[in-house]
């Protein structure tokens, strides 16, 4: 049954491809579009998000009130190398992002090509050498909790980067398998403490020979403390990847 499995997951992928590149209205309000997908989005569904100004912070980057790391970095460094985000996770913008998971599945395409872009402007092609395959690693929920949503918007969103990283030139991969979730761990209205504790041990690396000496690019929606990732990044780490860069839709702009 093995060759099935494989067919299987090749006529998925085919049929999510297809999908990824053929559309005729906005993904979100339903607008009539001539350019899909060059132009996933109509504009007035763009003016509503908000990207980051001038000054965001080097480590995780979110948007900061001045120059350098955010507060939050200084409090609770991040274990990851640096964070990447094309938006601020901010009134419309916020709502926009969180309907990638609440009925809105179309709108990683999106997303996915955003995240990748601001990959791409952060290290350029030419700095990462060509040798080396990027490992992108979605972060997972329990098993429970995708069966109930019907799908995890990171891995969503992990896809749509494989196939913008493809088109510029950049070896990627993905497993969904290397990192999972073994519990479940409700994290609103939490503070990073409270939020630190509550997911330690929640994750754990189930293929530790695929990140082994891998540089990884850690996947997920949205970033507001950053406990969530570091944890995570810890645990790949911790199973020897050479290093872990974060990208996410979008990140809570540092608190006054």
């Amino acid at each position: 049954m093995g060759w099935l499995k494989v067919k299987w997951r090749q006529l998925q992928t085919y049929l999510e491809n297809r999908d990824a590149s053929r559309g005729y209205t906005c993904d979100y309000c339903g607008t009539e579009l001539f350019c899909y997908p060059q132009k996933r989005l109509c504009t007035s569904c763009e003016q509503i998000l908000l990207r980051p100004p001038k000054n965001t912070c080097p480590k995780c980057g979110r948007a900061t009130r001045a120059q350098g790391v955010c507060m939050n970095c200084k409090s609770h460094l991040p274990t990851f190398q640096k964070g990447v985000m094309p938006f601020v996770y901010i009134g419309e913008t916020a709502g926009l992002v969180n309907r990638v998971k609440n009925g809105k599945r179309r709108l990683a395409y999106f997303f996915g090509t955003e995240m990748a872009q601001a990959f791409l402007r952060a290290f350029p092609l030419n700095d990462k050498g060509s040798a080396e395959t990027l490992l992108l690693i979605p972060v997972p929920m329990t098993k429970e909790k995708r069966r109930v949503r019907g799908y995890n918007q990171a891995e969503e969103l992990t896809k749509q980067m494989l196939r913008c990283f493809g088109e510029a030139g950049l070896q990627a991969e993905t497993d969904f398998d290397v990192l999972q979730k073994t519990r479940d761990s409700e994290q609103k209205e939490l503070g990073y403490a409270a939020r630190a504790k509550n997911v330690a041990g929640a994750y754990q690396v189930h293929k530790r020979s695929v990140c082994k000496g891998r540089t990884v690019l850690l996947i997920d929606d949205i970033y507001t403390t950053g406990a969530t990732a570091s944890e995570c990044a810890s645990r790949l780490l911790r199973a020897g990847a050479k290093a872990v860069y974060f990208v996410a839709a979008a990140a809570s702009p540092e608190r006054k």
